[in-house]
């Protein structure tokens, strides 16, 4: 039978000794990095940005389609997914560009007023959104 008594005594210093089975044993973890591969569209990528830069509203898939025809051993469908998500980095890139270059904005302060009369300042506002004040 057990003794409670001293099985609550030993309770108070039993966690200083630490787990002993081997389930409990930190997982190993990897401490040097992985070496990073080159990414597949990298000799493509200037020419990808002069398409874009040509034609803004070109899609991933019409993208997709060209370096296609340019290197069909390379590119297939299913290269889709990867060629949407790098046309979505260099469109933010690109649009990062055009709004912190403050070009936009001299833009919307030069255009002519919608009514006569009206404030160029507040027209700026009710264009950007709607929070009139």
């Amino acid at each position: 039978m057990i003794d409670l008594q001293r099985f609550a005594a030993n309770l108070e210093t039993a966690w200083q000794a630490g787990e002993k089975r081997a389930t409990h044993r930190r997982p190993y973890r990897r401490t040097k990095p992985y070496p990073k591969r080159g990414h597949m569209l990298d000799p493509f990528e200037a020419q990808i940005r002069v398409w874009l830069e040509a034609d803004p509203a070109i899609s991933a898939a019409a993208v997709l389609e060209r370096l296609m025809n340019a290197d069909p051993s390379r590119f297939t469908l299913k290269s889709a997914r990867t060629v949407q998500k790098a046309v979505k980095v260099w469109r933010a890139e690109i649009t990062g560009q055009i709004i912190l270059g403050g070009d936009w904005m001299k833009s919307l302060a030069t255009s002519p007023p919608a009514a006569a009369g009206g404030d160029v300042a507040h027209l700026a506002v009710a264009q950007l959104g709607n929070n009139l004040r």
